[in-house]
C-alpha cells in the first residue's frame, strides 16, 4: 500500500492479479498473503531469500519457489496442464504465446501510468505528466482493440494466458478512469466477458471503490 499521503489510486498489483487469475482458472486451492509495502514486507528477509529481486509476485508450490509473472505462467502451465490456459496447435500456440509476450508492452506503458498515480502526492500531481504517460497506454490499446476485435480472446476459441494479462491492465486502467465504451468497444466487451467469470469475482479487489476514479477520464468536448 502506498503513503496515505499520496493518492491510494492503485491498491493492487495487475502482476499479482493475473497469477492469482491463473490459479482460479486452474481451480488450483491456494492462499493469498497479502503483504505491506509500505512496511517493506516484500523486501523482508523472508521474501528476499525467496526472491532477491524483492519483487512479486513469488509463488510457493510445496519447496518450488517461482517468480517473476511470466515464469509463474509457464510454471503452472507446465505443472498443471489441465485445463489448459494455452492451445494445443503449434499454430494457436505460437499466436497465444505472441500475444503473451506482447502484454509485456502494455505492462510497461501501463505500470509508468500506475506507479505516478500511486507514488506522487495528490498536491504535486501534475495533469500533463498524466496526459502523456497516459498516451502511451493509449497506443499500446489500439493494438488490444483490434486483437479483441478479430475474436472474443486474444489468441484462439478459448480464454487464454494472455487474456488474464490484458485484463488485469485495463481493469487497472479503467478502474482510474479509462473509459472504454466509446473509444475501445471490443475492449469494453472483453472486460464485460471477463467479470462473469469466476476467476475474476473470486480475486476483484476489494479495496476498489464501486465508483472509479477520474484521472483517465477525458472531458467532454
Amino acid at each position: 500500500m502506498p503513503d496515505p499521503s499520496t493518492i491510494r489510486a492503485v491498491e493492487c498489483s495487475p502482476p499479482c492479479w493475473m497469477v492469482r487469475l491463473a490459479l482460479e482458472e486452474k481451480g488450483l486451492d491456494h492462499e493469498c498473503k497479502l503483504l505491506n509495502f509500505a512496511a517493506g514486507e516484500h523486501k523482508s528477509p523472508e521474501m528476499l531469500a525467496k526472491n532477491p529481486r524483492g519483487t512479486v509476485p513469488v509463488l510457493m508450490d510445496g519447496n518450488i519457489v517461482v517468480y517473476e509473472t511470466l515464469a509463474i505462467f509457464d510454471y503452472l502451465e507446465y505443472a498443471y496442464p489441465q485445463p489448459a490456459l494455452l492451445p494445443n496447435t503449434n499454430a494457436l500456440r505460437g499466436r497465444a504465446l505472441t500475444r503473451l509476450h506482447e502484454a509485456n508492452n502494455l505492462k510497461q506503458v501501463g505500470m509508468a501510468l500506475f506507479s505516478y498515480l500511486m507514488n506522487t502526492k495528490a498536491i504535486d500531481l501534475d495533469p500533463a505528466e498524466v496526459d502523456h504517460l497516459a498516451s502511451f497506454l493509449h497506443d499500446e490499446l489500439f493494438f488490444w482493440e483490434y486483437y479483441y476485435g478479430i475474436g472474443h480472446w486474444a489468441s484462439g476459441s478459448a480464454i487464454g494466458l494472455a487474456d488474464l494479462a490484458v485484463f488485469a491492465y485495463v481493469a487497472t486502467a479503467a478502474h482510474l478512469g479509462l473509459e472504454l465504451q466509446q473509444r475501445y468497444p471490443n475492449l469494453h466487451a472483453f472486460c464485460l466477458r471477463m467479470k462473469e467469470r469466476p476467476s475474476v469475482i473470486a480475486t476483484w479487489p476489494s479495496v476498489w471503490k464501486q465508483q472509479p476514479y477520474s484521472y483517465l477520464t477525458e472531458p467532454e468536448s
